[in-house]
């Protein structure tokens, strides 16, 4: 067996001596693939489902949010995840926490591959589990210092302590106004790539919503990363390390019939949600506006508008279908109360039987509403 000598290594005003053998030499080498877990992308982030997004009270817990995490391999075998997190920052790059950390391997080492067809890993919520219907392989639930992906702006990064692997921002993202980082999106002081691959990720890609994600959809480039241009919003489409998924499209409109109110309709999505952000403007003619839901609840989602007098509120006496099945997310009115007096409007989303959304808060269900309501909107 052939020997390797080392002999006189200055360390700290010290010498030491070793003799090591080649076959030794060679395990040392290998032993970092026997951890392998940086060869990983961002694949799909999940902020939440559309009613996720709207106000509520009390406000919804980090367990509470259906979202997740999947993680891509870009190489075969890496599967020694345990002890790697997924950290979380704000808009302005403060560190809120984890989303979640693995506290075990996964087991599909996946053999060779090319990206995107390797293996991927998905870390999510309970709640996001039971709303795709498939095992996932890390539930955060729980776990120590656990806080949600913020919605509005913010940066989730695949890390193993200060080792970098991949992030991806999106909204207002902006690192610098915390003086963590040395640009907009770039590792943070104190952080090492993992991988030797380009750690500015550059412009941030759209804040998603209306139940989306923000998905990874160009070819995989260590060297030139960009979330705007890598990244894109999209309908979720998970999949476990071992390929598990409920991404069955019946209708091809790119929502998954798991999560679609009426699979067999291209122009229905999401179930329709609270109306949110009503104004009205301008007189005698008054304009009514509210939040379009076409992007969640699809093209065909219309609206109902009730109106009634202030005097009337409590029991909602004289109220009146002031608009039915609206397909824009506006109205006007024209209706000049007497002095001393004022108007209420209502206004409520859906998009087919099973579809439909509530008036409000304190309101009733589309189902029970003549209870409170008189007056229906066909």
């Amino acid at each position: 067996m052939s020997t390797w000598t080392l002999t006189r290594i200055p360390r700290r005003g010290r010498t030491f001596a070793a003799v090591l053998s080649a076959a030794a030499f060679s395990l040392l080498l290998a032993q970092p693939a026997l951890a392998a877990f940086h060869l990983m992308v961002i694949q799909e982030v999940f902020l939440g489902t559309p009613s996720d997004g709207i106000l509520h009270q009390p406000p919804l817990t980090p367990d509470q949010r259906a979202q997740y995490v999947m993680l891509r391999m870009t190489s075969g075998g890496q599967t020694f995840v345990s002890g790697t997190s997924l950290r979380v920052e704000d808009k302005d790059g403060n560190l809120l926490g984890t989303f979640g950390t693995f506290s075990a391997n996964v087991a599909n080492g996946g053999g060779a591959c090319s990206y995107p067809a390797c293996p991927a890993v998905i870390i999510g919520t309970q709640a996001a589990k039971n709303l795709f219907s498939f095992t996932f392989d890390k539930i955060v639930d729980g776990q120590a210092g656990r806080v949600a992906l913020p919605r509005d702006g913010g940066r989730v990064c695949f890390v193993s302590g200060s080792s970098l692997v991949d992030c991806v921002a999106w909204g207002t993202f902006n690192c610098r106004n915390s003086g963590n980082c040395s640009d907009s999106n770039t590792e943070r002081t104190g952080d090492f790539s993992a991988n030797a691959c380009d750690t500015d990720f550059d412009t941030p890609a759209p804040a998603p919503h209306s139940g989306q994600t923000v998905g990874h959809t160009a070819a995989f480039d260590c060297l030139n990363k960009n979330n705007a241009t890598n990244y894109a919003l999209s309908f979720p489409h998970p999949v476990n390390n071992a390929g598990a998924n409920n991404n069955a499209d019946a209708d091809a409109d790119g929502l998954i019939d798991a999560l679609d109110c009426n699979d067999a309709s291209g122009t229905i999505l999401w179930p329709a949600t609270e109306v949110q952000n009503d104004h009205i403007a301008g007189k005698p003619l008054s304009t009514l506006t509210w939040d379009s839901q076409s992007a969640s609840a699809g093209s065909g989602v219309t609206y109902d508008v009730v109106r009634g007098t202030l005097a009337a509120l409590n029991g909602f006496s004289n109220a009146v279908c002031h608009a039915p099945n609206l397909s824009a997310a506006t109205t006007t009115d024209g209706t000049v109360p007497a002095a001393g007096t004022g108007l209420y409007f209502v206004e409520r989303a859906g998009s087919g039987a099973g579809c439909v959304g509530t008036y409000g808060s304190g309101f009733a269900p589309a189902t029970s509403r003549d209870t409170f309501i008189a007056a229906t909107c066909p």
